[in-house]
């Protein structure tokens, strides 16, 4: 069986804490460019808050003119947006399927990608794109796409799968990923936005994981038909 798009390229936060120089040369290749703005965008965003900071903090910060900046990026918003692909891009990898125990390509889903959204950094970028909504809802529609969305798309995929296959009983693939989503994950990922609770230990978040997938699949799994000439008990 092979494994659907979305669950092949799962991203994690791995910032570079990248300081770029005031004095840049220019033959330096405009990625390297790109990556230093992306870094000082990143330190402004989170100090002074994405409504509050200005395209001329970010070039300040950079060490760049504001038309370099523009030669770079064309907006804010899109310079926020490669800000949150820069921390997706180094969480790139593969979970194996195949001939594998459902539980343990749950797990495997479920534990890389909560160790990508529960990371400081990018709890930090949540929370601003929440404070952004008072503001408007030009970087509210990021937020789902950024905190839970690529794992409920992968775990929905996956249910698919294993239903064509005999290997689940699943009437709403969509509605099973965001249940197992939510067990696993989702109220840490919330106390944590909301500033109300702590990230939990690896141990501790492999466990609740290990837990919330045998619940789940106590419910999911295919029931065994009733033989012929067996009573069916009621209640």
């Amino acid at each position: 069986m092979g494994i659907p798009p979305p669950l092949s390229r799962i991203s994690r936060t791995a910032a570079d804490g990248a300081t770029p120089s005031r004095r840049r040369k220019g033959s330096e290749p405009a990625a390297n460019r790109r990556d230093a703005l992306i870094a000082a965008a990143e330190r402004v965003f989170c100090k002074r808050g994405y409504h509050d900071s200005t395209m001329d903090d970010v070039a300040a910060a950079a060490g760049i003119s504001k038309r370099t900046l523009y030669q770079l990026v064309q907006s804010k918003e899109e310079l926020f947006t490669a800000l949150l692909a820069r921390h997706r891009k180094p969480f790139d990898f593969s979970v194996d399927v195949t001939g594998r125990p459902i539980e343990a390509v749950l797990h495997d889903m479920l534990a890389g990608w909560a160790r990508h959204v529960l990371s400081p950094p990018l709890v930090a970028l949540l929370r601003l794109i929440m404070a952004e909504y008072i503001h408007g809802k030009t970087l509210s529609r990021l937020l789902d796409r950024e905190s839970a969305k690529p794992c409920r798309d992968a775990l929905r995929d996956y249910f698919t799968a294993c239903v064509t296959h005999g290997q689940l009983a699943i009437e709403n693939a969509d509605e099973a990923a965001l249940m197992l989503y939510g067990m696993a994950i989702g109220n840490i990922h919330i106390e944590l936005l909301l500033g109300l609770g702590k990230a939990p230990s690896r141990a501790a978040l492999d466990a609740r994981i290990t837990r919330a997938v045998a619940l789940f699949l106590t419910g999911a799994r295919p029931r065994p038909s009733a033989q012929i000439g067996e009573p069916v008990r009621e209640g």
